[in-house]
């Protein structure tokens, strides 16, 4: 059994984001569950490697190819970790200095993720206070004054 540890888990959150399949599956089982909080259309489940790094992909694109996850810290119990995040992304064309949390993400959470084999195999995100809202507000297809955007 691989045992579990911050570079490990780090590794893992480097692997994602840098969206290569290659460096993902050394972290994430190819049948990896990922649930994603909310009420908007990227919330649910995301099965399968591919369908995650799609929702990695999705994140990035809406962000104009900056969405940020700052892991704060990791806690590790057998093969389980809950990882402390901070994420901040800001809509392509918002106003500069725009505080619209239909334009801006910023929200502190958490995610907690099962290992197997050294594989994360499934995760679950949540987020604290107002940051649910916010990151439902920041996925809305209408920006705040209900405008229709485009991602």
């Amino acid at each position: 059994m691989t045992a579990i540890t911050p570079e490990l888990v780090e590794k893992a959150y480097v692997a994602l984001v840098s969206l290569d399949r290659e460096e993902a599956a050394k972290y994430w089982s190819e049948d990896v569950r990922f649930s994603v909080p909310g009420r908007h259309a990227q919330a649910g489940w995301h099965v399968g490697l591919d369908a995650l790094l799609a929702f990695r992909r999705a994140l990035t694109d809406a962000a104009g190819g900056k969405f940020e996850v700052e892991l704060v810290t990791s806690m590790i119990s057998g093969n389980e970790c809950m990882d402390v995040v901070k994420v901040h992304a800001v809509r392509p064309g918002a106003p500069d200095g725009s505080t619209s949390p239909y334009d801006v993400l910023d929200a502190d959470g958490i995610q907690v993720f099962r290992w197997e084999n050294g594989r994360i195999v499934e995760g679950r995100a949540g987020f604290f206070g107002d940051g649910s809202t916010n990151y439902d507000q920041w996925w809305s297809p209408l920006d705040g004054n209900g405008e229709r955007r485009y991602v």
